[in-house]
C-alpha cells in the first residue's frame, strides 16, 4: 500500500522550499505473466514504482520523477522540482492544481483474485489452452500463448486539499496458432478473472482463423468498395485516428485535424464518446492521473464535434473544464479512458450482406496511419472475400483510404465489443475502402 502520509509530507516539504503549490503522484504496478516459446512456458514477475513531484512557483511549473518511494529519494525529487521551477518560463495559462471532487460513479475495477494470482495458476491456464488446441487436431501448432495479470495502485496528494487513491486489476490471455503458411491470433481481456468460457472462445477464434488462413487464396485484384470490420480489427485504427484527433493537447497546438471544428459535422453520422465510468471496461477508473473524477464526455454526436479530451491545463487553454482525461507517461498529458463508438441497429449478417470484404484478425502496419490527415494504409491479417453470400478466406490484403472522407459512409453494427486498448466499438461497415492484394 502507498503511504499517503509520505506523499502529504512531500507536498508540505515542497511548500517549505518555496513552491506556491505542489502535487505528488505515486503508482505501484505488479505484473505476472506466463508466456511460451513454442510450447515451453516461462514465468515472469515485474514490479515498478513511479513517483512524480509537480510544483509551481509564480506560474513556473516543473516536474521531477523518481522510481522509489523511499523518503530520502522522494525528498531529493522535491528539491529538484522546486529548483527546476525557479528557472522554468512563466506560463500564463497555468490554472493551478485541481481541487478535490467526489467521484461520479462507484464501480471499482479491482479483483482480489487477480491481484493475488500465482504464476503457477497461470501456467495451468496456459496448459489448459494448449490442451484445448491439441483436442481440435487439424494440425494446429501453438506459435505462442500468454496469460498475464496485473495489479496497480495509485495515489495523488496536492496542496489544494486533494487526497485520493485507488486500486485496479486486469487479466489478459493471448493465443497465436500456425498451420502451414496460415496464422491466427486471438485474445481476451478482463478486469477480473478470465473464465473458462472466455479461454475457450480464444481457442475457437484463433483456430478458425488459422485453419481458414491455411487455405487462403490470393485476392489477385484491386477494388474500391464496402469492407466490414470486426470490432477487434478496427479498434487500432480508431485508436490511432480518433483518440489522437480529440486529444486536447493536439487541438490546442493545432496539430489535430479537428482544431477549429467544434460544432461542425466532420464524422458523417457517427456518435462517439469517452466514458471513464463504463463498468467492466479496461479504461474505467474513479479518477484520472490528476485526481479529477472520470466522466462520460460526448465527443461527436451524429457526426458533429461536441467536445475534446482535456486535463486541467489543456482545458484552461481552451476555456473549458477538464474531462478527467489526464495521463502520465513522459509528461502530464491527455489520453482517452474508454473510447466508445455508439452502436447502430444492424446485425452482423445484415452488414455482411452489403460487404464485399470482411476484415477479421488484426491490422498490421497501423503505425503508418497519418492521424493529421486521416490517411491510412494498413494490412488486414485474416480477410475474407464475399462470394455468393459465403466468406472465402484470402491472403492478407492492404486496406487504404482517408477516414474523414469515408466517415459519412460508415454504418455501425449493434453489438459492441470492448478491446484491449480500451476502445469499445461495434462492427463497422465502411464503404469506399480501396482493397488490394
Amino acid at each position: 500500500m502507498i503511504d499517503r502520509s509520505l506523499l502529504d509530507w512531500a507536498v508540505k516539504r515542497a511548500l517549505e522550499l518555496g513552491a506556491d503549490e505542489a502535487e505528488v503522484y505515486a503508482s505501484i504496478t505488479r505484473k505476472r505473466e506466463v508466456s511460451s516459446e513454442g510450447r515451453k512456458l516461462k514465468a515472469a514477475s515485474l514490479a515498478t514504482i513511479d513517483a512524480w513531484v509537480r510544483v509551481s512557483t509564480d506560474k513556473r511549473v516543473a516536474i521531477a520523477r523518481a522510481s522509489s518511494l523511499d523518503r530520502e529519494v522522494l525528498e531529493k525529487a522535491v528539491e529538484e522540482a522546486v529548483s527546476a521551477a525557479r528557472v522554468s518560463e512563466r506560463d500564463e495559462h497555468w490554472p493551478g492544481l485541481p481541487a478535490p471532487a467526489k467521484p461520479l460513479h462507484g464501480w471499482i475495477g479491482y479483483d482480489e483474485g487477480v491481484a493475488t494470482l500465482e504464476p503457477g495458476y497461470m501456467v495451468e491456464l496456459a496448459k489448459q489452452v494448449m490442451g484445448e488446441v491439441d483436442s481440435l487436431g487439424a494440425d494446429l501448432m501453438v506459435a505462442s500463448v500468454e496469460v498475464g495479470a496485473y495489479a496497480s495502485e495509485k495515489a495523488i496528494v496536492n496542496s489544494a486539499g486533494l487526497d485520493v487513491s485507488e486500486r485496479a486489476t486486469g487479466m489478459t490471455a493471448m493465443l497465436e496458432l500456425k498451420r502451414g503458411e496460415g496464422t491466427g491470433f486471438s485474445f481476451d481481456v478482463s478486469r477480473s478473472l478470465l473464465s473458462d468460457v472466455q479461454l475457450a472462445r480464444i481457442v475457437d477464434e484463433a483456430a478458425r482463423l488459422t485453419v481458414d488462413a491455411s487455405k487462403a487464396e490470393k485476392l489477385g485484384e484491386t477494388f474500391t468498395g464496402p469492407v466490414l470490420f470486426d470490432p477487434v480489427t478496427v479498434a487500432p485504427l480508431l485508436n490511432m485516428i480518433l483518440s489522437t484527433a480529440f486529444n486536447g493537447e493536439l487541438v490546442v497546438e493545432k496539430y489535430s485535424p479537428l482544431a477549429g471544428k467544434l460544432g461542425q459535422r466532420v464524422l458523417g453520422g457517427l456518435t462517439l464518446y469517452d466514458d471513464g465510468t463504463l463498468p467492466g471496461a479496461m479504461g474505467t477508473s474513479l479518477y484520472d492521473d490528476e485526481g479529477v473524477p472520470r466522466r462520460r464526455t460526448v465527443l461527436a454526436e451524429d457526426g458533429v464535434v461536441k467536445a475534446f479530451l482535456h486535463n486541467t491545463y489543456t482545458a484552461a487553454r481552451m476555456n473549458a473544464e477538464s474531462t478527467g482525461n489526464a495521463s502520465r507517461r513522459q509528461k502530464v498529458g491527455v489520453s482517452h479512458s474508454n473510447l466508445v463508438v455508439a452502436r447502430g441497429r444492424d446485425s452482423w449478417d445484415t452488414l455482411a450482406s452489403a460487404a464485399k470484404l470482411v476484415a477479421r484478425g488484426f491490422l498490421l502496419s497501423v503505425h503508418t496511419v497519418n492521424y493529421v490527415t486521416g490517411n491510412f494504409s494498413v494490412v488486414a491479417s485474416n480477410p475474407y472475400i464475399l462470394r455468393g453470400g459465403e466468406e472465402v478466406p484470402v491472403k492478407p490484403v492492404t486496406l487504404a483510404g482517408n477516414f474523414y472522407e469515408l466517415a459519412g459512409r460508415i454504418t455501425p453494427g449493434r453489438r459492441p465489443r470492448s478491446t484491449y486498448m480500451a476502445v469499445v466499438t461495434p462492427p463497422l461497415l465502411v464503404d469506399g475502402v480501396t482493397v488490394s492484394g
